[in-house]
């Protein structure tokens, strides 16, 4: 699986809620995401972006951290505009208004429950992340050269 690059439509689609506890498919996918966010020096990647229609993304950490089904539940007044760019879309950059803090509840790879508020970069990138797995690119935001 390689990433999938603008305009390719698929990234464009929902992506679908995966079924707790993972099988063998989903462990993989997971797998090569980490494995492709590493090779591409990214700091997160959504499943779509390996071209897989799952509701998962994982975040470069210590130790990659892996998002399922997440729902964003709630989301600060304050925001913050930075430029964005994106492994799917290379040499491309938006000014992205982002919420600096949220609250996400999701589940990770061993299927427990999580509801827990993140703030400053790491919600700005699950932010980015969450566009993707409902079809939008950070491009979408006002793009500039």
């Amino acid at each position: 699986m390689n990433i999938v690059k603008y305009p390719d439509p698929f990234l464009k689609q929902l992506t679908e809620n995966v079924r707790l506890p993972l099988d063998t498919y989903h462990e993989t996918l997971i797998k090569v995401m980490i494995d492709q966010m590493h090779k591409n020096n990214g700091i997160g990647l959504a499943a779509n972006q390996v071209g897989s229609s799952a509701r998962i993304f994982v975040l470069k950490s210590d130790e990659p951290e892996v998002f399922i089904n997440p729902k964003i539940k709630k989301i600060s007044e304050e925001t913050l505009t930075q430029e964005e760019g994106c492994l799917s879309c290379p040499s491309q950059f938006a000014d992205v208004e982002r919420a600096i803090r949220i609250k996400l509840w999701y589940y990770d790879k061993d299927g427990i429950e999580y509801r827990k508020t993140f703030y400053d970069l790491k919600a700005r990138v699950i932010q980015h992340e969450m566009d993707h797995l409902n079809g939008k690119l950070c491009i979408d935001y006002k793009a500039h050269p």
